[in-house]
């Protein structure tokens, strides 16, 4: 139990105190009057509250009944409260009502609050009708706990959980639960199956929700199935479920099969107030443990198809409940470990079983090398061998292998390109070789008309001489 003080003194040097250290503040409210020096030490704190810089964890609030003048001094140390942003978490606790909660109305107008609890209070739907418009503005708000309430019902519910949706919640915890689920409670206020849908109808439209606690009367088998709707879906994020209410087997069945498809719960907890046997505890177990069909195939459905998130299972003890032992212990303590991790397990373990004979896997000569890393990472170098071995494991190294056809006719395709290339080559070849000749030709020519023309020439001087004389004859007479 947390501590709780009468004095209210106790705390005001603590609040003075430069300190990072978050502080509880617990007051025990309670007696027939309240004196002027308590009732100024109560004011005192509301107002070290308001300005000390200390975080406070929770002020926790227990009231025992009390009088008027309780009431007046209680509601002038909510007034030194308004506007207060130290307090992370309030818990009402006790002889609590509208009245003692309306004394913090102020408070609630103006605060970060990140927890908010009622404890077997007399609160009703008349206190939630004035928080109404706090559920509807908070936006640091994160764990609501309205478990053992005797005047929480469908009404109080609906107010509760109208105005948080309306506000755009980002709440992650919520705990609903009646104060005795094996006593006779007052019809006009318990928490019926419409109340039980609202609940299921909230929790669908709040992705933020990570944790749920429901110990209803009403959550039967039809509650349940309201709950598996929300459970099954992809969109679910709830982490840990606790339910409680009058659901036995056919109500654990119903939620077995949604968490076949759940990817976000780890923790289930049930408290069945109907017949829960070995039958119900074997479907829960069935849902983790794909390994109890008798048959290979079957068995590796079961395998893919069983959930691979959930850690553990708790079964609550209550008369009506008669699972053998070792079924809860395995249900307690289903995995350690991550989703992925989990469902690596358990496709070794079938592996290992059926080391000789993986045919009903359906697997093709591609798969094998990932096969066969996987066996060498989890199992050992027989297990290996015996892998590779087996006629039943499909053919590692064909003739050719798949790797093989697909370099071959890489490389004929290079062939056929090089047989292009040669006869380019040739070609090429050939035309230089033309070119080589005709060079070498006129080559020869231009050397033999360098010799014609130093045949040819003459010294100019025997030029002239012979054209003198040429003239000279012309010049001669023509004899007669």
């Amino acid at each position: 139990m947390p501590f709780v003080t009468k004095k209210p003194s106790y705390y005001l040097s603590a609040l003075e105190e430069e300190s990072t250290e978050p502080l509880h503040v617990g007051l025990y409210l309670a007696g027939s009057s309240i004196n002027e020096e308590r009732a100024s030490d109560l004011v005192a704190l509301g107002r070290a509250i308001h300005q000390t810089s200390r975080s406070i964890r929770c002020l926790w609030l227990r009231f025992r009944g009390g009088s008027e003048s309780l009431l007046a001094a209680f509601s002038a140390f909510g007034d030194e409260l308004v506007g207060a942003t130290a307090i992370q978490s309030l818990v009402f606790e006790g002889k609590v009502g509208t009245a003692e909660v309306q004394c913090l109305s102020g408070f609630f107008t103006q605060n970060e609050l990140r927890g908010l609890q009622f404890r077997r209070t007399d609160v009703d739907t008349s206190t939630f009708t004035m928080l109404e418009p706090f559920f509807f503005r908070t936006t640091t708000l994160k764990v609501l706990d309205m478990s053992s309430n005797s005047g929480v019902g469908d009404e109080c519910i609906n107010v509760v959980l109208d105005a948080l949706m309306d506000g755009g919640t980002r709440l992650e915890t919520l705990n609903l639960g009646e104060s005795n689920l094996d006593g006779q409670p007052d019809e006009n206020s318990r928490i019926s199956g419409s109340g039980v849908a609202s609940i299921a109808s909230f929790v669908s439209k709040t992705p933020s929700l990570s944790s749920i606690t429901l110990r209803l009367r009403h959550l039967d088998d039809i509650g349940i199935g309201e709950i598996a709707l929300v459970v099954r879906t992809k969109d679910c994020n709830v982490r840990r479920l606790d339910l409680s209410g009058n659901f036995g087997n056919s109500g654990v069945k119903i939620f077995a099969e949604a968490l076949k498809t759940n990817i976000s719960l780890k923790t289930v907890s049930f408290g069945c107030y109907k017949i829960l046997n070995d039958v119900g505890g074997q479907v829960l177990l069935n849902v983790v443990d794909p390994f109890s069909e008798p048959t290979h195939s079957s068995e590796w459905e079961n395998v893919t198809r069983s959930n691979h998130t959930l850690q553990s299972v708790y079964i609550l003890d209550r008369p009506t409940v008669t699972v053998n032992k070792n079924l809860i212990t395995k249900l307690q303590s289903i995995s350690t470990l991550d989703p992925h991790r989990t469902l690596q397990k358990k496709v070794w373990h079938h592996i290992d079983k059926n080391i000789e004979d993986i045919s009903h896997l359906g697997l093709e000569s591609n798969h094998m090398p990932n096969v066969l890393s996987f066996v060498h990472q989890h199992g050992t170098m027989d297990q290996l061998f015996r892998l590779t071995r087996s006629r039943n494991t499909p053919e590692l190294f064909s003739n050719p292998s798949p790797e093989r056809a697909r370099m071959s006719y890489q490389m004929e395709k290079n062939e056929r390109e090089n047989e292009i290339l040669k006869e380019l080559l040739e070609l090429e070849r050939e035309k230089s070789e033309g070119l080589h000749e005709e060079n070498s030709y006129l080559r020869s020519v231009f050397q033999n008309r360098d010799e014609a023309k130093k045949c040819c020439l003459m010294p100019i001087f025997k030029v002239l001489e012979m054209w003198r004389l040429f003239i000279e004859l012309l010049k001669e007479p023509a004899q007669s």
